[in-house]
């Protein structure tokens, strides 16, 4: 899937992600525990924004209604988070 840039548009190459940033989100997460979620951090190099991608992984036991409201609920998760050059997405997946 191709992500790009949220300030300048520019498409993100695989050059253009932050390794050791997505590696300490992931990291994160599944201290957490949390499931059917991954995290990618990219940095433009363009503008100097920073993007993490949050995909939404359906999960093998969960309905289309329960990865929606899922979905929903990490998008207001995101929508709070603010923070001076970088800004987060939801990206969902296929729903089961």
């Amino acid at each position: 899937m191709q992500r790009d840039c949220t300030r300048c548009r520019r498409p993100f190459t695989l050059t253009d992600l932050s390794r050791e940033e997505t590696k300490n989100l992931e990291a994160q997460r599944k201290e957490t525990g949390l499931e059917g979620v991954n995290f990618l951090y990219f940095h433009c190099p363009a503008c100097g924004m920073d993007d993490i991608f949050v995909a939404i992984l359906p999960l093998a036991t969960e309905f289309a209604e329960d990865y929606e409201a899922r979905r929903e609920a990490m998008e207001k998760v995101v929508r709070g988070l603010h923070a001076d050059g970088v800004e987060a997405v939801v990206v969902p997946l296929k729903a089961p």
